[in-house]
């Protein structure tokens, strides 16, 4: 439990006995676990997400963070009773608007080039799907942009230029050694 939260006191309340401690997660789930309360504390972080991303701008964002933030806030309302099918319609635009500009464009673009019979169908599950599959391009891109992985610190470019390198190497010398004599 957080530190001087509601919930900290709520337990604390309590004397430290074993037959108090399931009267103690019984008024945890009474006053903290109510389904509809929930149900208000997720939409709400939804709709959180929106503003901030109205406040910003939709401008690039971090979209592993917002998909897994996303996907749990949606997984916690479905735990809820809150399905995807059922309330697909109204939590599709919310999860859009959270959504950057580039990513909402490449959905935007997915949607007219696929080939589905319904091309206005718009659900939550395809737009989970869809940015699920941008999050893994992402992450391959990513990959291969730092060399499958390896370190790039283990392998260290050669020095171009005599000042790049405090140290004598033999290369270093043949290639001074090389320069001095082109000049010459």
């Amino acid at each position: 439990m957080e530190p001087g939260s509601k919930a900290e006191r709520l337990v604390l309340s309590f004397p430290a006995t074993g037959e108090n401690y399931s009267r103690a997660i019984q008024q945890l789930k009474e006053r903290f676990g109510r389904d509809d309360l929930l149900v208000q504390v997720y939409v709400r972080d939804l709709l959180r997400l929106v503003m901030k991303n109205a406040a910003t701008g939709r401008g690039k964002a971090d979209l592993p963070s917002l998909y897994d933030e996303l996907e749990g806030k949606l997984r916690a309302l479905e735990t809820l009773g809150r399905t995807k099918e059922k309330y697909g319609d109204f939590l599709t635009p919310l999860v859009e608007s959270c959504l950057p500009e580039e990513i909402l464009v490449t959905w935007e673009r997915s949607r007219n080039h696929d080939l589905t019979e319904d091309k206005n169908c718009r659900t939550l599950e395809q737009l989970m799907n869809f940015l699920r599959q941008e999050v893994n391009g992402e992450e391959m891109v990513r990959l291969a942009r730092t060399g499958f992985g390896t370190n790039s610190n283990l392998r260290k470019r050669e020095p171009t230029t005599e000042k790049e390198s405090d140290l004598a190497t033999a290369a270093a010398l043949i290639r001074k050694r090389g320069i001095n004599m082109a000049a010459t």
